[in-house]
């Protein structure tokens, strides 16, 4: 894998980027899978994230076991509606 640590963002032009670990939220389907400490450079100033490729091909691997994975996290789902304008 190629080493971009300290490169330039390409995004803002302006961050520099730093090896991390983060967690990604990643939808397959109709569904929506957490992957945590996956390997990424994040970008100092704006947050911009870059994946190796063999990192985003794991990641989408590991999306589709997502029905079988034995830890679970709920959480709530509120939809938002404009408030309505008052006189």
């Amino acid at each position: 894998m190629e080493q971009i640590e300290g490169d330039r963002c390409d995004l803002c032009f302006d961050g520099r980027l730093r090896s991390r670990q983060v967690r990604e939220y990643y939808r397959f389907g109709k569904g929506l899978v957490v992957l945590e400490r996956v390997p990424a450079y994040v970008c100092e100033n704006c947050g911009e994230r870059y994946y190796a490729a063999e990192v985003a091909k794991r990641m989408r691997q590991l999306a589709k076991m997502g029905p079988r994975a034995k830890e679970r996290v709920s959480f709530p789902v509120i939809h938002f509606e404009p408030r309505k304008a008052t006189a």
